[in-house]
């Protein structure tokens, strides 16, 4: 394939690919790169350009003191596909995937997919040793949950471009370990006293549903590396097993408001 060809006041040539010529500008690509970024240089350092099909393109310049040109930003990054993580997650010893899909020409939709699972198993804690720390059990949820997953649908606002803003629906599901404890009567003592109450623990697990409304922003911070903050409201529910919820646990069931936060870093391609 042919290209164009810049020659400059000086007689420097560029082979490149002309995208725009102005009154007082040329936009351009150099040719062994593509992808690479748009340059824009001065009609005034240019003496002509000889295109691709043959004919030539004259500019009356002025000789300058030197030449020089002006970097236009880096073009965006149009592909389909992110992979990212969540890093915050890893303070809760959970790892985070997502990946997301965009859809249309303008990159105006995306599907984001979430997949959370535990690294490292512990014992599940009681409820109310949080309880102290915590006003609701969102801490809690968020230490003992060893599976989430959920789909978020991100509506992009504007044409494509380094830094959007976005919004959408986002459902979440997830399944996490609790103490449940079994309240019975003790059995008797040396003196044939009953040693009262005891509670026995074992662990259980129940499953959490939210809907939340995301906001959020998106910035190309490289080529192709993306950074997304993003936080969302609505409602949550958790249920327990039938058979280990007591009174111990009774707090840690039903619905209420939920606020979330999320960093991401993705990868787009």
């Amino acid at each position: 394939m042919a290209q164009d060809i810049i020659v400059c006041i000086n007689d420097t040539r560029i082979e490149a690919r002309v995208l725009a010529v102005k009154a007082t500008a040329i936009s351009y690509q150099h040719w062994t790169g593509p992808d690479s970024s748009i340059t824009i240089i001065s009609t005034d350092y240019v003496r002509y350009i000889r295109y691709h099909n043959g004919t030539q393109q004259n500019f009356a310049s002025v000789v300058p003191k030197r030449l020089s040109v002006l970097k236009e930003r880096k073009p965006v990054n149009l592909g389909r596909n992110v992979v990212g993580i969540r890093p915050v997650d890893l303070l809760s010893i959970n790892a985070t995937l997502t990946y997301e899909h965009l859809f249309g020409s303008r990159r105006r939709v995306g599907l984001k997919v979430p997949l959370t699972l535990k690294l490292v198993h512990a014992r599940a804690e009681n409820y109310y040793s949080w309880v102290v720390y915590q006003s609701s059990s969102w801490g809690y949820y968020q230490s003992n949950k060893f599976f989430g997953t959920g789909l978020e649908l991100n509506f992009y606002t504007g044409p494509p471009a380094r830094f959007r803003y976005f919004f959408g629906p986002a459902l979440q599901y997830g399944r996490f370990r609790y103490r449940s404890g079994e309240q019975y009567m003790g059995e008797a003592d040396f003196f044939g006293l009953n040693l009262g109450k005891v509670y026995r623990y074992e662990d259980a697990v129940g499953e959490h549903v939210a809907l939340l409304l995301n906001n959020g922003v998106r910035y190309q911070v490289g080529k192709r590396c993306v950074f997304t903050g993003e936080g969302g409201i609505g409602w949550q529910t958790k249920v327990l097993d039938k058979d280990h919820k007591n009174l111990d646990t009774e707090e840690l069931a039903g619905s209420d408001f939920k606020i979330a936060v999320n960093l991401g870093f993705g990868y787009q391609f």
